[in-house]
C-alpha cells in the first residue's frame, strides 16, 4: 500500500482508462467528484471524454469546459456530436434538463449506441444514485449498466467511518443495514464497508462479465483515512475486486491500496 507521501496524481492512469473504454460509476460518496477528476485529467491530456448516465446527473454548473448536449433535441445530430468530442473536447450527453439543476440521463441502449460510434473517446457513465449519501447498497433494479462496459467502478465514502449509522449518511438504509451487517445508531467500521462492497447481493453480482472490477474509497484526505482504507481492503474476500484505490478526488491524490493483477 502506498504511504501518504507516495500519493499518485493521476486516477485515469491508475485505472488504465484509454480511448475506447467505457467506465460505469456506481455507489455513493463521491461519484460526481470522481467523474469530474477524470474529465479534468483527460482534457489536460488531450483525450476526448464523454460523460452521461443511465440515471439522473447532478448539476453541472461548476463544470468548466464540457459542452452540454441535450438528447431530446439533438439526438439526430449524433454524428456531429461525435466529431465534437473527438476534437479533443469533453461533452456531457443527457436527455433533458430537470428541476433543481438536475439532468435526466439517457437509456442504456442509447449509451451502447454512443459507445458503438467509436469516436476515440473515453465514455464515463453514472449508473445509479445515492442522493448525496456516503455509502449504500443497491436496489434490485440498479445499477443500470450498459453492455460493453470495460471498467466497473464502485465508490464508497471513507468519511462514513466512525459515524453512527443513519439514513442521513446511508442510502437505502434498511437494505444497507442488512447487507453491511450494522444496525441504526451503530458505529460504522471498515468491516461494514467491506461487506457493502463484497456481499453477493450487493454490487459485485451486478458487474458485467469481463469488466475490470474497481473499488474506489473516496474522501481519503488524511493518513488516518488511508489507514482505514487499508483495513477495508483487508476485510475484503479474495477475488471480488481487481483493484482498490483510496483517493482525494478534489485535490487529486490517489493511493493504490490493493492490486490483484
Amino acid at each position: 500500500m502506498n504511504t501518504a507521501s507516495g500519493a499518485l496524481p493521476s486516477l485515469s492512469n491508475i485505472l488504465r482508462l484509454t480511448p475506447g473504454d467505457m467506465a460505469a460509476v456506481m455507489g455513493a460518496g463521491g461519484k460526481a467528484t470522481v467523474t469530474k477528476r477524470l474529465v479534468v485529467e483527460f482534457v489536460e491530456a488531450g483525450v476526448p471524454v464523454l460523460v452521461t448516465g443511465t440515471t439522473n446527473l447532478q448539476s453541472l454548473q461548476d463544470w468548466s469546459g464540457p459542452s452540454l448536449l441535450l438528447s431530446e433535441a439533438e439526438w439526430e445530430k449524433a454524428d456531429t456530436a461525435a466529431q465534437k468530442w473527438a476534437a479533443r473536447g469533453a461533452v456531457v450527453w443527457v436527455e433533458k434538463k430537470l428541476p433543481k439543476d438536475m439532468f435526466l440521463g439517457i437509456p442504456a441502449n442509447q449509451v451502447e449506441e454512443i459507445h458503438a460510434m467509436n469516436g476515440g473517446n473515453v465514455l464515463i457513465v453514472k449508473t445509479d444514485g445515492a442522493r448525496k449519501r456516503l455509502i449504500k447498497a443497491p436496489a434490485e433494479t440498479e445499477p443500470v449498466v450498459p453492455r460493453g462496459v470495460t471498467h466497473s467502478l464502485l465508490v464508497l465514502g471513507l468519511s462514513a467511518l466512525g459515524r453512527s449509522a443513519g439514513p442521513d449518511s446511508v442510502f437505502r438504509f434498511e437494505t444497507s443495514c442488512r447487507i453491511g451487517g450494522f444496525r441504526e445508531g451503530e458505529r460504522i467500521e471498515p468491516r461494514h464497508l467491506a461487506a457493502l462492497a463484497s456481499h453477493p447481493e450487493s454490487y459485485p453480482g451486478r458487474f458485467p462479465a469481463g469488466s475490470k472490477r474497481i473499488l474506489y474509497l473516496s474522501h481519503c484526505t488524511s493518513p488516518d483515512r488511508l489507514r482505514l482504507a487499508g483495513q477495508v481492503w483487508s476485510e475484503m474476500p479474495d477475488g471480488i475486486y481487481d483493484l482498490c484505490v483510496a483517493g482525494d478526488s478534489v485535490d487529486g491524490r490517489f493511493h493504490i491500496v490493493g492490486d490483484r493483477k
